[in-house]
């Protein structure tokens, strides 16, 4: 018989990578920071830009403390700012 793998543990044992929506702007060198830690980190990464993706309005909405761009949410939880999301990755992924 030896060592096979049944499909279905295959199949269920398979993850996809966190969800990460970064809501940046483009141009900026945090934002481009924040985008390329995050697909290193191994990340399913959107990235949307002020003013054409969404308005100040929908930032406040989704982050209510962000006093700055560009913030990230991963999986649906406010991870914040750049300095906030690489301590994030410090203890969440590695």
């Amino acid at each position: 018989m030896g060592c096979r793998i049944k499909f279905e543990d295959e199949i269920l044992s398979y993850r996809l990578p966190p969800q990460a929506t970064i809501y940046g702007l483009k141009g900026s060198d945090n934002s481009a920071a924040m985008y390329a830690w995050a697909t290193f980190a191994g990340l399913d990464v959107e990235f949307l830009d002020l003013g054409e993706d969404y308005d100040l309005v929908e930032l406040m909405d989704l982050f209510p403390c962000a006093e700055m761009v560009p913030q990230i949410m991963v999986d649906g939880l406010d991870v914040g700012n750049l300095e906030e999301f690489k301590e994030w990755l410090k203890y969440t992924i590695g």
